[in-house]
């Protein structure tokens, strides 16, 4: 069957590829892990589709040498109302998103998002003598030991480089509230509230990630929204940078916390399951399911990243995967009239091939297997309320389906890679300033207590 499957991918994902292939320097060296995930994205969205599309975005002198570092990709043009049109809907669906304190920790929309990340951050002061920092910190088992952490952490810093590359011009902060302070409306007054209260108040610890964090939701929610909107209307599948598919997957925990939470725990403990799902009478279904990690077989076929993608390449022509390409082309083109049992025997067939797939392509290190978990939709029901069909408005009264990556699951593929992570690792090159920036963690016993370092900060 032919499908003439198109996949979109965005340009932070580009750009991680770009520094695990060498192709440009790593200043930030907590950026590896991350980028191992972007060319893992890349590869992934290689195997799974017929052609692959990118948008012609970027800044006039980064412009040329994308195109010519990634000749196997057709960037497109939007014209200018139209992109104009497309980045201030998205804008607008940031800022309906909500990053909210209660106390010395965060609420609202954002609490699903880092549930996503798997991280758990507090807003603390830090005390140095007399003085006192504010500083959004890590909440972990061990602050000396705090990888995954940092890793997440470069992540946010890396979509405000993505901002500046692009420059929408758009506000896309999300909407701040404090709980029970209807007066503070933005992360400045709110800094001011606390500073007010505190006579030791000597700034922000340069370790915080309160402001990045804060920037990197709003614009993770932003791109999540405009490249969801662009596939849409370019009749394509998204394949988004790690840290935007945790947020299509914060916005399937708001409106199916319970669903998400089942999916993907159901595939982490039974070690023999390769497809799981929740299907609705109307034929509606959520599903998540298990693929292998393909970095670490290709790069165990390799000698370095760069020939992992040209092996990609050619292997995207095999019977597999052109027999999972089939499907998601039937899910996407699932009429509203398809009843449980034909939706059933899509996800079936969906689960043998990612049975087979595992079968071949799934790698065992010292470590264990490794394999990545991926939350899918179809047919959801978008109404005008929930944040699903808030980020996925342009496919209103359009069956479809959607699958995103877990980056928990990722990042822990990464710490298994054991010797390959050597070999894919091989063609980074160092910026001369390249450094491991540091970030703020608390022990987890801390979080409701204070001692003469630190305690909970809240007004």
């Amino acid at each position: 069957m032919s499908t003439n499957r198109r996949i979109l991918i965005d340009n932070a994902t580009l750009s991680g590829v770009e520094r695990i292939t060498g192709i440009s320097r790593t200043m930030n060296l907590n950026n590896i892990d991350n980028d191992i995930l972007c060319l893992e994205k890349l590869i992934t969205a290689i195997l799974f589709s017929d052609k692959l599309i990118g948008v012609d975005d970027y800044k006039k002198k980064f412009r040329s040498g994308r195109f010519e570092n990634f000749d196997f990709i057709e960037f497109i043009k939007i014209d200018q109302p139209t992109y104009a049109a497309l980045a201030t809907d998205a804008a607008t669906f940031a800022r309906s998103m909500t990053f909210s304190f209660e106390g010395s920790k965060p609420a609202g929309d954002v609490v699903s998002f880092f549930e996503a990340l798997r991280i758990d951050p507090q807003l603390r002061w830090d005390v140095f003598v007399s003085s006192e920092y504010l500083t959004l910190s890590f909440l972990v088992e061990d602050p000396k030991n705090a990888p995954y952490e940092t890793s997440i952490d470069t992540v946010f810093r890396n979509e405000e480089t993505d901002c500046e590359l692009v420059a929408t011009g758009t506000d896309h902060q999300p909407a701040f509230r404090v709980a029970k302070r209807s007066d503070i409306t933005d992360i400045k007054d709110f800094v001011h509230a606390l500073s007010s209260n505190n006579p030791q108040y000597a700034g922000i610890d340069y370790r915080s990630a309160l402001n990045r964090i804060l920037f990197g939701f709003g614009w993770a929610a932003e791109r999540s929204h405009f490249y969801n909107a662009v596939a849409h209307m370019e009749g394509a599948d998204a394949y988004l940078a790690p840290l935007r598919d945790a947020f299509c997957e914060s916005c399937c925990r708001i409106d199916y916390p319970s669903r998400v939470i089942n999916l993907l725990e159901t595939l982490k403990a039974n070690s023999q399951k390769t497809l799981s799902s929740i299907l609705e009478p109307s034929g509606r279904a959520n599903f998540a399911m298990r693929l292998p990690f393909f970095t670490a077989y290709l790069i165990s076929k390799t000698d370095n990243p760069r020939q992992s993608i040209d092996l990609a390449l050619s292997m995207r022509s095999a019977s597999e995967f052109q027999d999972c390409r089939t499907i998601f082309h039937n899910l996407d083109h699932l009429s509203a009239a398809d009843k449980v049992k034909e939706i059933n025997g899509i996800l079936k067939y969906l689960d043998q091939s990612c049975a087979r797939l595992m079968r071949k392509y799934a790698v065992s290190t010292e470590s264990g297997l490794q394999f990545s978990l991926s939350l899918g939709l179809t047919g959801i029901n978008l109404g005008a309320s929930v944040k699903l069909n808030q980020l996925f408005r342009s496919y209103k009264n359009e069956p479809f389906a959607r699958v995103f990556r877990n980056i928990a699951q990722d990042m822990l593929n990464v710490e298994r890679l054991g010797g390959l992570y050597d070999t894919v690792c091989s063609l980074i090159r160092e910026h001369p300033e390249a450094s491991y920036p540091r970030i703020s963690t608390t022990p987890k016993y801390m979080e409701h207590r204070e001692n003469e370092h630190s305690r909970p900060a809240k007004l």
